[in-house]
């Protein structure tokens, strides 16, 4: 009896010892799939839980004139947000709100009243309307700093730089041709939620992504601004719709102005219709008529095809060309390259 009680013994320790070391084997192997295969995706999914993005526009870079003025850059402005979860007195944070931002109370409250941990109250705001906020100190509001696109010579250029929208990304114009070699990094603000997924902290990151560009206009800030004050004068002393108008070195080609009428301000450009906003000089076509001569003449005297006393004949004001006559408003016989361009004739 006592042996078979000790093998009876045996066996039991061996049952138990085995069963615990199963357990725990079977342990270890969960903990390393935890801990190290399914890592990445296990915080992955714990982040999500307690940490939310909001991305913030880029900054983008300066538009100068070839003087160095600038055209277009970019200003540091406040932003309001609220963490509405955390709030208990929304009428009354809306009522202060309201009168320091101009926003109609309702507005707000409404926004404050939202079923979420974070909203947008009013963005790219005064710095004196930042501050006054910032006093208030309410617990669920905060500000956090933005840029927003300003165009300090108003109307000058306006055409030929074009303009921005709410989220800094190139709408018309240079800003829409560049927009990537203008645009900045990015950031991003970074909120902490609890498990109720109320908003604890809130952190902004620093940029990510390629630095921003500037860009420098052969454009010159004075010309430009006379050859459109010159334009609006023609314009309205013509009765006119509209007027274009460009000044070019005649040395290197380089655009020194570019002038259309009507003007719109690209600081309130949504006050303006958008066929406001075309710069007709290079969106539209249209013919140059006798202008081009000119040029044509200029081509010729330079590649010394002809000189300003080489004859041509004018066909006495008629001449056929291709199935179709070319007419003159006066016949000519011959005329020198220069005449051609003193009398306008087409033929020439």
């Amino acid at each position: 009896m006592k042996v078979k009680e000790k093998k009876w013994i045996r066996f039991r320790i061996y049952v138990v010892t085995t069963f615990f070391l199963l357990g725990f084997g079977t342990i270890l192997a969960r903990a390393y799939q935890l801990q190290v295969i399914e890592r990445d995706y296990l915080r992955g999914i714990a982040e999500n839980g307690i940490i939310g993005t909001i991305k913030l526009p880029p900054e983008r870079g300066t538009i100068y004139d070839r003087e160095g003025n600038e055209l277009a850059l970019s200003v540091h402005v406040g932003s309001v947000f609220a963490h509405p979860k955390q709030i208990k007195e929304k009428n009354k944070t809306a009522r202060q709100l309201s009168r320091i931002l101009g926003e109609k109370k309702n507005k707000i409250l409404k926004l404050l009243r939202r079923d979420r941990s974070f909203v947008w109250i009013k963005r790219r705001i005064s710095p004196t309307l930042t501050q006054q906020v910032s006093g208030l100190k309410i617990d669920g509001i905060g500000v956090t700093t933005e840029t927003r696109r300003y165009y300090p010579g108003r109307e000058i250029a306006a055409h030929l730089i074009g303009f921005s929208g709410a989220d800094n990304q190139g709408l018309e114009g240079l800003e829409k041709r560049y927009d990537d070699s203008l645009k900045g990094p990015e950031h991003r603000l970074i909120r902490m939620r609890d498990a109720l997924g109320r908003s604890f902290s809130i952190n902004r990151t620093d940029p990510s992504g390629r630095g921003m560009h500037h860009l420098v206009l052969t454009i010159d800030k004075e010309i430009q601004y006379k050859a459109q004050q010159a334009l609006k004068i023609a314009v309205k002393k013509t009765r006119a719709k509209g007027g274009h108008c460009i000044v070019v070195n005649p040395e290197t080609g380089e655009i020194l102005a570019m002038a259309v009428v009507p003007e719109f301000n690209p600081n309130a450009f949504s006050k303006y219709r958008p066929d406001q906003w075309r710069n007709r000089i290079v969106t539209d076509c249209f013919e140059p008529g006798s202008t081009i001569k000119a040029l044509l003449l200029a081509a010729s005297l330079e590649e010394s095809v002809v000189t300003p006393d080489s004859q041509f004949h004018c066909e006495e004001g008629e001449y056929k060309v291709g199935g179709r006559v070319v007419h003159d408003t006066h016949k000519y016989g011959k005329l020198s390259a220069s005449d051609i361009i003193v009398y306008s004739s087409n033929i020439g």
